[in-house]
């Protein structure tokens, strides 16, 4: 995939602004030297013949000239003719040279290319929608977009970092160079259409003004982040974030658990990475034959090896381990775990 990179409105304005001055002018001067010599060529032609064709001859007289070829019998210009073809030649000679050097230089120099590169990415990122913004490609940003492609969910990489965005597209991954904290790229890379955010900046302070900034754009998005430290925690949450995870934290409870409870540390391993298993999120409203009917009815274990193990209704509220006889509501979120291919036998249950 190709590596994007974001600037500012401003520099990308002049920056094409620049490159239809230069052809412009080129073009412009070539194009008044074809004009005026023509012009002259008939003003000094022999009387003779309709207006039409002393204007038809007098053109190509000038291209021949201006164009070396000079295709010209003894008799073909009148003195004055020849007179004015020696100017012609030097100037017109040199419009031409002008205009070939600044096409050969703007294509040789990749600037036509890197500006059709610019309109490409802008394309590619007004098409995203429900995607996951990844602020950051260290370890944590690296991870996150590992598991999300696994999940086949539409995500955006956005890093300052060379050497980071590179990693990203080598790892088949949509990524920009750009400033995570900034408001233009935030809305570049189509925070308004996005699901989520997730801020893995190795800065705390960073990731404070990414969420300030990303919250003031989309109040109701969600926005995940990282702390290097506790203290920072009630901070970020202040800010805006929905969530806060410290590395740290989390690595000290899964060794723990591994040694106090080895063999639920494996089943949640087993369900949250490669495993056998997987946790689903099953949101009712995107299947409207599941509503209105009840865990029996449904008979999910029997049809598609599935356990609903809470549910989640609209106002937040977890119902762990539903019976039975609960009623499934349109907005209602089904916490389900399953063997691996046990959503797409969920799906068909439509």
């Amino acid at each position: 995939m190709p590596v994007y990179s974001i600037q500012p409105d401003r520099v990308v304005e002049e920056f094409a602004r620049s490159l239809r001055w230069r052809a412009m002018l080129a073009l412009t001067v070539l194009a008044g030297i074809i004009v005026v010599s023509t012009a002259v060529m008939v003003f000094f032609a022999p009387r003779g013949g309709t207006l039409d064709k002393r204007i038809l001859l007098g053109l190509w007289d000038t291209l021949q000239l201006i164009s070396t070829v000079g295709a010209f019998n003894d008799d073909d210009l009148a003195v004055w003719q020849r007179v004015w073809a020696l100017l012609v030649i030097m100037l017109g000679l040199g419009a031409v040279l002008m205009a070939f050097g600044t096409l050969q230089s703007l294509l040789q120099s990749g600037e036509i290319r890197r500006l059709y590169v610019r309109r490409k990415m802008q394309r590619t990122l007004n098409n995203l929608h429900d995607h996951i913004i990844i602020c950051g490609y260290g370890t944590v940003g690296r991870k996150v977009a590992e598991d999300l492609k696994r999940a086949s969910r539409p995500m955006l990489v956005i890093d300052q970092s060379d050497e980071a965005v590179a990693d990203a597209d080598k790892e088949g991954h949509l990524a920009i160079h750009a400033d995570c904290a900034s408001e233009q790229t935030l809305r570049d890379a189509g925070l308004e259409r996005a699901a989520g955010l997730i801020a893995a900046l190795n800065n705390d302070a960073t990731n404070v003004f990414l969420i300030l900034i990303a919250r003031e754009i989309r109040p109701d998005l969600r926005i995940v982040t990282r702390a290097d430290r506790d203290e920072t925690r009630s901070t970020l949450l202040r800010a805006g974030a929905n969530r806060v995870i410290v590395p740290s934290e989390i690595a000290g409870a899964q060794l723990s658990h591994l040694i106090l409870k080895p063999r639920v540390s494996e089943f949640i391993a087993s369900a949250t990475g490669e495993g056998e298993y997987e946790f689903v999120e099953l949101e009712v409203a995107s299947f409207p034959s599941v509503a209105g009917k009840t865990l029996r009815q449904l008979d999910l274990p029997r049809k598609t090896g599935a356990i609903v193990i809470s549910i989640i209704d609209g106002e937040g509220k977890h119902s762990f381990s539903p019976p039975a006889d609960r009623t499934i509501e349109p907005t209602d979120t089904l916490i389900i775990v399953c063997q691996e291919g046990g959503v797409d036998r969920i799906e068909g249950l439509e």
